[in-house]
């Protein structure tokens, strides 16, 4: 089982990924082709942490599996927007 450190560690993470790929977002949304590699690299972030979570939340606990599947969302809601975004 997951322990509720690990959980709250890990979704400090997935913010810091999100927080990190959305100001790259804002920033390519407003610049166009202007930096690549960091654009790429926010993508890759939240890659590893879908990747990431899906170990963790088979160990987890009914109420750290709703946490995880929220921020899985809202993960998921950015990453289509930066494959959709015209970069």
């Amino acid at each position: 089982m997951a322990t509720r450190q690990s959980v709250d560690h890990f979704l400090e993470q997935c913010e810091g990924a999100l927080h990190f790929a959305e100001y790259e977002f804002n920033e390519a949304s407003r610049q166009e082709h202007y930096d690549d590699e960091q654009f790429q690299n926010s993508q890759r972030y939240i890659e590893e942490a879908l990747t990431d979570m899906e170990r963790l939340y088979n160990s987890a606990n009914a109420q750290q599996r709703d946490m995880l599947t929220r921020m899985q969302q809202q993960l998921n809601e950015l990453k289509n927007e930066m494959i959709l975004l015209q970069h």
